[in-house]
């Protein structure tokens, strides 16, 4: 095996790593797909792991790990990976919510365990400055693969994509309930959404890391760009839907980054009409409506089902320790 930072790829090998990462998608139930242009949105998603590291980036990340000054700058780098046969990967080092270390690991054609122990060994001397506990990759939904390494001791799902494009997305009633939409006002609602939210993690702690309240910047970004909606059940408040421009598969899309309900409203099935009414506000605007989910949030899980979206990509979990 050989490898090199991520910023050295050539276009070639790029374009081969992007279809790699298009093929892990389920895309049976998508239309008109824009193959060339998925691809490249996928390449520059790539080549997005390349931010944030500059000298000063390196720096801090030294120090804070401790690294030795014999570890060259380019191994601090996402790393592409060749194996004897050619075959192509993308290896780097990240951190989930939980502040854990991960290898996160794409690559042209579909991993199996057999093929995982052989490039995670070897990544893990390149990457000599750190330990994983986990092991991420995203096998495409309802494959062989996906199915074996979900049996391995220890692996769990984790973000799972799941999206429609837009005629197939249920806006049906959205016009039939009590429930009415204004857009999100930063003094106004801020104060409430925020107490809302850290009452809902205080009395369920376990959900900090799977469902976060949202940054109030990016919560910002959203409201600037007239994608941030309070929603209110017989005048009085019930939840709150933000989003944001995301050009997933090259669709002109959607991405709804949050969807939350306040403790006195929620298992009242008023969480299915008040996304659709969020649908139906820009259901002329985009082709593609999408979230990430964590595959443990079954009530949010169900709920994205019931509006049309399917699983599109599974974000997947494996202990590291099953590789080293």
């Amino acid at each position: 095996m050989r490898h090199y930072p991520l910023y050295k790829i050539d276009e070639v090998r790029l374009r081969r790593l992007g279809v790699g990462v298009i093929n892990t998608y389920n895309l049976t139930h998508i239309t008109n797909l824009d193959t060339e242009k998925a691809i490249n949105k996928e390449c520059l998603d790539l080549l997005a792991l390349n931010d944030d590291c500059t000298r000063d980036d390196f720096i801090e990340l030294r120090q804070r790990r401790n690294i030795s000054d014999d570890v060259p700058d380019d191994d601090l780098f996402a790393q592409v990976i060749e194996d004897n046969n050619g075959n192509l990967f993308v290896a780097s080092v990240c951190r989930n919510d939980d502040d854990e270390t991960m290898f996160e690991i794409f690559s042209e054609h579909s991993l199996t365990e057999a093929v995982l122990k052989e490039v995670v060994a070897y990544i893990s001397e390149v990457f000599c400055w750190c330990t994983p506990v986990h092991i991420c990759v995203w096998p495409a939904p309802e494959s062989p693969q996906v199915q074996h390494l979900q049996s391995l001791l220890g692996a769990r799902a984790v973000d799972s994509l799941l999206g429609s494009q837009t005629p197939l997305l249920d806006v049906s009633d959205a016009l039939k309930t009590d429930i009415s939409l204004q857009p999100f006002e930063l003094e106004k609602d801020w104060p409430w959404y925020e107490q809302e939210y850290n009452q809902f993690l205080t009395e369920n702690p376990a959900m900090a890391n799977i469902v976060p309240i949202s940054d109030k910047e990016e919560l910002i970004e959203s409201i600037e760009a007239g994608l941030c909606s309070m929603a209110f059940y017989q005048n009085q408040p019930l939840g709150m839907v933000m989003g944001e421009v995301s050009e997933e598969l090259g669709f002109d899309g959607l991405l709804v980054s949050d969807i939350f309900i306040t403790k006195q409203f929620r298992g009242q099935g008023l969480a299915s009409p008040m996304q659709r009414l969020y649908y139906q506000q820009y259901i002329k605007d985009f082709e593609f409506f999408f979230g990430y989910i964590d595959a443990s949030n079954r009530p949010s899980y169900q709920n994205a089902l019931k509006q049309g979206r399917k699983l599109l990509r599974q974000e997947l979990y494996l202990p590291a320790q099953l590789f080293l």
